[in-house]
């Protein structure tokens, strides 16, 4: 309640008019103190960087594109190789069944198990490459995507930013003068 007979809405001011504002998770030294609290789960400023958060979709690499196109396309053939081989075993007088049977295994043998694996790998064999030249990568899809890669702009810390960087001057062992 607010004081009034009716109640009523707190409408916090902007976060950059806020003065004397406690934050969810702030730490106090010592002291005491009374607060006010003027919004409560989404509301709250954790609450709305945790509602934008949750909003960002995150991208697929070209190799999760690529390896999501060849799984597409193996079950496509796997599904006809069942149709085809299910019909002629039934049309040279085979029990139905059987046919069934034979074509779905032949289906799953030609389903690769190690794929996955074998891309683990590779990319794992990505980082240490990257990690003996001092770069440090958190997630394995980052080193295929950076493999991809023609050029890399990093600040001066060498950080790589979130696809959002300015190019203010290029130099170039070409036209050194630019």
């Amino acid at each position: 309640k607010t004081g009034e007979g009716i109640p009523s809405a707190i409408t916090p001011p902007s976060l950059s008019q806020q003065r004397n504002v406690v934050f969810a998770g702030t730490l106090v030294n010592a002291g005491r103190g009374r607060v006010l609290v003027i919004a409560v789960g989404t509301q709250t400023e954790f609450g709305k960087v945790a509602t934008e958060l949750s909003a960002v979709e995150s991208r697929k690499s070209p190799l999760q594109i690529k390896i999501d196109e060849l799984g597409t396309k193996l079950a496509t053939f796997s599904m006809a190789a069942i149709v085809v081989i299910a019909l002629l075993g039934w049309f040279m007088g085979r029990p139905f069944l059987e046919t069934v049977t034979v074509a779905v295994s032949l289906a799953v043998a030609a389903i690769p198990e190690g794929l996955p694996i074998c891309v683990t790998v590779t990319l794992a064999l990505g980082v240490l490459r990257m990690a003996r030249m001092n770069a440090i990568v958190k997630k394995l899809p980052a080193v295929e995507s950076l493999g991809c890669a023609t050029v890399v702009a990093s600040d001066k810390t060498g950080t790589l930013t979130q696809n959002e960087m300015t190019a203010r001057s290029v130099y170039t062992l070409a036209y050194p003068n630019l």
